[in-house]
């Protein structure tokens, strides 16, 4: 703390051109206790369940289960921890699964690509399955029979 006979207290004024200047104070109006109270909030926002962004996307897909049993779905959203699809099956937590993407965008522009993603299923509800991604890697895909076969003229 500091007192009368504190060696951090200074012994003179400071002198010299100070970094506050008044005529400038409505550009950074923060105060000490706002910053104190939006690192609170911060925190609070800490407390989310999920960590990363989610993406909204709308793209088919097929799993494949351990078991063998397969499938396909839309998917709902992803983000780098997982993802929520939509499909008919239901799933028990903690299984494991195979998902693969048919992504949006081409390789080189003109190669189709896939995502594969393996994780564990966290929830299956009516709001759809949470798989949270514990490896993912992209890979050419075949490309589309219409593109493989030209049309006579």
């Amino acid at each position: 703390m500091v007192g009368a006979n504190s060696p951090f207290k200074a012994s003179a004024p400071i002198e010299g051109p100070s970094l506050y200047n008044p005529d400038r104070a409505n550009l950074f109006p923060l105060k000490w206790g706002d910053i104190a109270r939006s690192h609170g909030v911060a925190s609070l926002a800490r407390s989310n369940r999920r960590q990363q962004r989610r993406f909204p996307l709308a793209l088919k897909l097929t799993y494949t289960l351990k078991s063998g049993q397969h499938g396909s779905g839309e998917l709902c959203n992803m983000g780098s921890s997982g993802l929520l699809f939509q499909c008919g099956h239901r799933f028990v937590r903690g299984e494991f699964v195979k998902v693969s993407l048919e992504w949006p965008y081409l390789l080189d522009g003109s190669c189709p690509l896939q995502l594969c993603v393996q994780g564990r299923i966290l929830r299956s509800a009516d709001s759809g399955t949470a798989i949270a991604t514990m490896k993912y890697e992209f890979r050419t895909a075949r490309k589309p029979l219409s593109a493989e076969i030209p049309l006579a003229p």
